[in-house]
């Protein structure tokens, strides 16, 4: 299948980077288009005019964007063009590459909340609603988004897992020194801080890697030695393969139930010490492949047990990793199973027709 991936790709540790990377595995032939390459009229004050505005459209060139994309899909013709968080694409455009003959499979991919509890935030949206009935398949990081997207004219819909992505997250081939007792790679939103200072302040060695703990509390300033820069591709890995246990903490205002952690650490073989969630009950044995905790307090508790056996974080990281081996958790795996059900259901459309023929 001819596949024309649509995204942000500026970022070297974006999530797109790691789909795309998992599509280019299935073998197919795969065409993107980067947005980042259409600079904003407004040049690099783009995002603050575009916040103050309201207006989403501004965030990039979304005239040039939509006009490249028409043309590359009319010369190429694929059978799916994938548009990532396609917050900033007008209505005309989608319309558009619904008159191509053959006619593609759009699919739109998000997994962030729209309906969350980031409300400064509801303003990306706004195009992104007006255009949701116009895409063939929806994929979504949550079953009740579903519904949300249902309200708003979308049919079709499918959960989006992840999975590993080994080219960053695997075991160190050799046996890595465990520089930080407990490591947290992440930005200071939701109560994040107030578990961070329960943590210290009980003496746990907690390293934190990520941004804007500066600006939105004084921790940095009171343990300096524990407040690190963030932490990003090849760094971030090593951080992981670093620590005798990782702390994951999934996103409270967008209501998530596992996070990319959840993967990540795993990936490494290394340990993971992760909020209780229905999902990660599903994936995991607590304090068997992942130990979980549902109040600060057993957070403190667990990891004051697990610093004390570091054999049993190793057996215990070592135990997460298999399992998803055994269980084929690897994203370029999830990346199949989806384009093997798109291409069955098309096969059975085109044998629908046949029939109607």
């Amino acid at each position: 299948m001819k596949i024309v991936f649509v995204a942000n790709l500026k970022n070297p540790s974006a999530s797109g980077r790691q789909r795309l990377w998992a599509m280019q595995q299935c073998n197919e032939e795969v065409y993107i288009l980067d947005k980042s390459r259409f600079l904003p009229k407004l040049g690099r004050f783009a995002g603050h005019v575009a916040k103050v505005l309201k207006q989403p459209a501004l965030m990039h060139n979304s005239t040039a964007v939509g006009k490249a994309l028409i043309e590359l899909c009319t010369d190429l013709k694929p059978d799916i063009i994938w548009i990532e968080w396609a917050t900033d694409l007008k209505q005309d455009v989608l319309n558009q590459l619904h008159q191509l003959s053959p006619r593609p499979l759009l699919i739109s991919f998000q997994d962030d909340n729209p309906w969350g509890d980031r409300h400064g935030d509801k303003w990306l949206w706004k195009n992104y609603f007006k255009i949701v009935p116009l895409f063939d398949l929806h994929l979504v990081k949550r079953k009740n988004d579903m519904d949300n997207l249902s309200a708003l004219g979308a049919n079709n819909f499918r959960v989006w897992r992840h999975g590993v992505y080994n080219p960053l997250f695997h075991p160190p081939t050799t046996p890595a020194v465990k520089k930080y007792p407990v490591s947290f790679v992440g930005t200071c939103i939701d109560e994040r801080a107030e578990l961070v200072e329960y943590l210290l302040v009980n003496k746990i060695p907690l390293h934190v890697f990520g941004n804007r703990w500066r600006q939105r509390s004084n921790l940095p300033e009171r343990f300096p030695a524990n407040f690190h820069p963030a932490a990003e591709g090849r760094d971030y890995a090593e951080v992981i393969q670093q620590s005798q246990v990782c702390l994951g903490l999934v996103s409270h205002s967008n209501k998530d139930e596992w996070t990319m952690r959840t993967y990540e650490v795993p990936g490494c073989a290394g340990m993971l010490l992760i909020e209780r969630t229905p999902t990660h009950e599903v994936l995991f044995n607590d304090d068997e492949e992942a130990a979980f905790f549902s109040s600060p307090q057993e957070c403190l508790e667990k990891l004051q047990n697990l610093l004390a056996n570091p054999v049993r974080c190793d057996v215990m990281g070592n135990a997460a990793y298999q399992k998803c081996k055994a269980n084929h958790w690897m994203l370029e795996d999830e990346m199949q199973r989806l384009l093997n059900e798109i291409r069955v259901n098309k096969d059975k459309q085109t044998l629908t027709s046949s029939a109607v023929q």
